[in-house]
């Protein structure tokens, strides 16, 4: 846990303290769990703990120095994972990996009366090559996901409130700090992100149980559940899909090109999606003593102008069940709330969706499907996602297990 404990009041020691947060978590889960995660480059501008100078520091395209990066390598395998902590938000490009500005230095809407100052906690893995020192400010390694981002908040003071929403106040120009809960689970090449308190992502270098195209090599995948940390689900009306369309999916083809979503400004010819269907078993009604759970399938449905396989198939393969579970429930109350564990300790619920009762719509992570009895106007499906966890792990919303952290 982070809080407003500077002696320098600064957005880029703020930005700072996040990114010493989230490396050194990581680091205690992978001592924890045995995962092979180690800093791959130790000649940053910038020292932390007993590791070396694995903290490099950035400009972005304004030449404010608030975006930090550390690299990592696991085992003596060629696979790659880097942390980015930037002090903007941004999308990812219409071409490539390398993500594009969205936000820089902007703030937007806060409370009514003020503005906030947004930016991403990013991380990205990659095989074969390494990310240069500039992360994702420079050209990306062929074979590595997007650097796609959660989305952060600082609130600047009040007379940030004169500015327009492309403007950038004088100096940092922020005042409030919110208290931010940072944390890891690792096991082995998988990776949890929990961001406040909640399961915000899993990535992993080996994701699935099964290919769908043979000798596929690549296992890599990022799957995000929220791009803001209070993010739940809403339904769709769509009876006849049983999918969960989420636009920040990202995984390699089997030819090892990058495969994800591209934003709404770029050509139609490039619009990419990537989703997980549920199985048939894992849906049950309101009262069931057994629950289900089942392993989702990673898949375009078609829905990509990029093929995910050299043999035509439409599907990347069976994603580990240990690593991300699904469900259907008929009502949202069917479901546990987010955060709480299931399967005694060993899956916890990463997402949910806000049922509605009228008219529903689209929102990401996942749309809903229907049962039986339902229509168009009123869904009676909901559906939930479970990742790996530990019995052992510390429980989320408890305030007492997030230890505070101080500037280093």
């Amino acid at each position: 846990m982070v809080r407003a404990n500077l002696t320098n009041n600064t957005y880029a020691n703020w930005c700072l303290l996040v990114h010493q947060a989230r490396i050194k978590a990581f680091m205690e889960s992978c001592a924890l769990s045995g995962a092979q995660w180690h800093f791959s480059k130790t000649n940053g501008a910038l020292s932390f703990e007993s590791y070396g100078n694995v903290i490099y520091r950035v400009a972005n395209a304004n030449g404010d120095y608030h975006d930090y990066l550390s690299f990592f390598k696991y085992g003596d395998e060629e696979l790659y994972y880097m942390i980015a902590t930037l002090g903007e938000y941004y999308m990812i490009a219409a071409s490539g990996s390398t993500p594009t500005f969205d936000e820089s230095a902007i703030y937007g809407l806060y409370a009514s009366n003020a503005k906030v100052k947004r930016g991403g906690v990013c991380s990205c893995l990659a095989v074969d090559s390494d990310f240069a020192d500039l992360g994702p400010f420079t050209a990306m390694p062929a074979k590595s996901l997007a650097c796609s981002s959660i989305v952060t908040e600082a609130a600047p003071d009040i007379a940030a409130n004169s500015y327009s929403n492309s403007s950038t106040p004088n100096g940092n120009g922020v005042s409030y700090y919110p208290v931010i809960y940072i944390g890891f689970a690792t096991k082995g090449k998988d990776i949890i992100n929990v961001y406040q308190k909640n399961i915000t992502s899993i990535e992993s270098g080996s994701a699935f149980s099964g290919y769908s195209t043979p000798n596929d090599p690549y296992g890599e995948l990022k799957y995000i559940f929220n791009l803001f940390p209070s993010d739940e689900i809403t339904l769709s009306n769509e009876s006849d899909r049983i999918f969960m369309g989420n636009l920040r999916s990202e995984c390699l083809t089997d030819s090892g090109e990058p495969i994800f979503y591209k934003s709404s400004n770029v050509t139609s010819t490039e619009l990419s999606q990537l989703g997980i269907t549920i199985p048939a078993q894992a849906f049950y009604e309101t009262g069931n003593t057994l629950i289900p759970f089942g392993s989702p399938v990673l898949t375009t449905l078609g829905k990509c102008k990029k093929a995910i396989s050299s043999a035509g198939m439409l599907t990347k393969g069976v994603i580990n069940g240990e690593l991300l579970s699904v469900n259907y429930g008929k009502t949202q109350t069917t479901h546990p709330t987010v955060g709480s564990v299931v399967m005694g300790g060993n899956l916890i619920e990463a997402t949910r969706c806000t049922y509605r009762s009228s008219t529903p719509y689209t929102r990401n992570p996942v749309p809903g499907a229907q049962l039986s009895g339902a229509t168009d106007s009123t869904p009676m499906a909901c559906p939930a996602a479970y990742v790996g966890w530990d019995p052992s792990n510390p429980n989320i919303n408890d305030e007492s297990s997030w230890p505070e952290l101080a500037l280093q």
